[in-house]
């Protein structure tokens, strides 16, 4: 089977990132907060669902869904 390259290099930069931290996965989590954190802002923050179904309640349209054979 052939490997897909852009799975690879996806796979190659993920160990990177985690040898850089010792494949500590607190360490990692920390840093993904710490830099989210820092990054501007321009879009609006939610916290959870409840927050963004008020938020979008009008942009919100009801779909019928397919029926299952």
């Amino acid at each position: 089977m052939n490997e897909d390259p852009i799975v690879a290099e996806v796979r190659r930069v993920r160990d990177a990132r985690a040898r850089c931290f010792n494949y500590d996965v607190h360490a990692i989590f920390a840093d993904l907060m710490k830099r989210g954190q820092a990054e501007d802002s321009s879009h609006p923050l939610v916290r959870d669902a409840a927050e963004w179904t008020e938020s979008h309640a009008g942009d919100l349209t009801l779909r019928e869904l397919p029926e299952s054979k």
